[in-house]
């Protein structure tokens, strides 16, 4: 197994690596995020342990790119700030699991053995790779991200052959972790263009000065634009691009050709473009801050990709689908009970946070059977509710004894009165937990 650690602590970092090394693994350790990009580029890892607080990048912000364009990688997050709050944004975002500093190097072998064991057992080609490049794989890529039985996802397996035989300009519509990017990968896959090249470009991930370069290239490198040309070009959050680089591509994809006019040799624009943003594009032309020309250009094949909350006749199917994934050799089973749970929570990460909380239950879970006390936490609690801006301010106290007499409310409910269970619901101790329901007892009413 491949390992790239991204710490800017450098005794960590060069202890992490040479524990390691010691235990067979193959790894490399760097001090940047923006230096990790750049291996990434380059070579293929199979997991990425990186440092939450590091300069010039965020470790929420590298995730976040790592998972849009390397998703096979399984993230391992490690902070001496974790909390709740940061764990389950880095949970959300697709990282596996989170480990916190100050930690010994033996915490993390075992779970990175864990994590070989579930690869071996899944295989090597099922577990890592997910959009494979020819054969059978193409077929289970388009699956792996749009299986489900619900309107929304028949529409466009309907559409799906039409537009990658297509050589018209897509736009992907979608919230973050709705399957964006692994769309466009399949509709290139799909596509006559398969054998030619597929380039990826995300407009957020990039910094403003360096976008321009990236998509045009310069006298020293080609850009984007060239290296797709004949293939396809996936730029995702394309609305992020200023108007200024929008009004450059926009006379790139009119004249179709990299040049200015003024050149008299200059290669033909052969590419397709695979655009993607969660942002309403029309909107933002209205607005002013997104060239309507260019939305023309772009917006041919509009395809739009529910979130996973308006699909919930999907989650089962997905549910089955991932626990087979991770366990192909053991039929592991959840219970009904459990995959209500999972059912009613309203994924604000989407798929790929179903995927990554899947996942982490049948690594974690004891045996081959998923119950409800196996659902992390921050899927069973309630939605927190939303501010009433018109209300005065309260003070912290307040909100805590009122956020604690919710979720003791909500626990007696889900375990109609039995104290015990609703303890463990919330991994409280049962003393701890019948200290808390006594100050609320006058407050709270459940069905018995």
């Amino acid at each position: 197994m491949k390992v790239l650690v991204v710490d800017d602590e450098k005794l960590k970092r060069m202890t992490l690596r040479d524990d390691l090394r010691e235990s067979n693994y193959e790894v490399t350790a760097v001090d940047s995020p923006l230096i990790g990009l750049q291996l990434l580029q380059n070579e293929a890892f199979d997991v990425l342990v990186t440092d939450l607080r590091m300069p010039r990048m965020h470790g929420i912000d590298f995730l976040k790119r790592v998972k849009e364009e390397y998703p096979h990688i399984t993230v391992i997050v490690m902070t001496a700030y974790a909390s709740v709050e940061t764990a389950v944004e880095a949970m959300k975002f697709g990282a596996y699991n989170y480990i916190k500093k100050p930690f010994s190097s033996e915490e993390l072998i075992l779970m990175l053995n864990k994590l070989k064991a579930l690869r071996s057992r899944a295989g090597a080609e099922n577990s890592s790779t997910l959009l494979p490049a020819s054969g059978n794989a193409e077929q289970h890529s388009v699956y792996y991200t749009l299986i489900g039985k619900s309107q929304q996802i028949q529409e466009i397996f309907n559409l799906l052959p039409t537009v990658a035989q297509s050589h018209s300009n897509v736009l992907l519509y979608g919230e973050e972790g709705t399957g964006k990017s692994f769309l466009a990968k399949t509709i290139h896959l799909r596509s006559s263009r398969k054998h030619q090249p597929y380039v990826r470009l995300n407009c957020a991930e990039v910094p403003s000065e360096v976008l321009e370069q990236e998509l045009f290239g310069n006298t020293s490198q080609q850009g984007k634009l060239q290296l797709a040309n004949r293939g396809t070009l996936f730029i995702a959050n394309v609305d992020a691009m200023s108007l200024e680089l929008q009004a450059k591509l926009l006379h790139v994809l009119s004249e179709r050709t990299f040049a200015s006019a003024s050149e008299s040799e200059s290669p033909e624009v052969a590419l397709r473009i695979i655009g993607a943003t969660r942002e309403n594009l029309k909107l933002k032309t209205q607005q002013g801050t997104f060239l309507a020309e260019l939305y023309y250009q772009l917006n041919i094949i509009p395809l739009f990709l529910p979130p996973l909350r308006e699909r919930k006749t999907d989650i089962p199917m997905l549910i089955d689908h991932f626990l087979g994934l991770f366990s192909p050799r053991h039929v592991v089973r959840m219970h009904p009970d459990a995959v209500s749970q999972l059912v009613a929570y309203p994924w604000p990460g989407n798929v790929n946070e179903l995927k990554s909380i899947v996942e982490r239950l049948v690594t974690m879970t004891k045996g081959l059977d998923i119950t409800a006390e196996d659902i992390p936490l921050e899927v069973k609690l309630p939605a927190p509710p939303q501010p009433d801006e018109t209300l005065s301010p309260t003070s912290f106290h307040d909100i805590i004894k009122s956020t604690e007499r919710e979720l003791i409310a909500w626990a007696m409910k889900q375990t109609k009165g039995n104290k015990t269970q609703a303890a463990r619901l919330l991994s409280m101790k049962p003393s701890t937990f019948r200290d808390s329901l006594a100050k609320h007892k006058e407050d709270i009413a459940w069905e018995k």
